[in-house]
């Protein structure tokens, strides 16, 4: 049942102006991060870790269906 629930491997974090935006989540953390001056590594791993765990989701749903 969670055989999708497990570790992805980190990759290489982009510049966080080559980094758009794909959804109201992603706005919304960039937003937070100016606000409260968070360190952008944070942020761009958060939304990449984001959209690597989606892909994967939707690949193993694909395969399963």
């Amino acid at each position: 049942m969670f055989g999708w629930f497990k570790k992805q491997k980190d990759s290489d974090l982009k510049e966080a102006n080559d980094l758009d935006f794909e959804d109201q989540i992603e706005e919304a953390l960039w937003d937070v991060k100016e606000q409260f001056d968070l360190e952008t590594e944070e942020v761009q791993r958060t939304v990449l870790n984001k959209r690597q765990n989606l892909d994967y989701m939707r690949k193993t749903l694909k395969r399963n269906i």
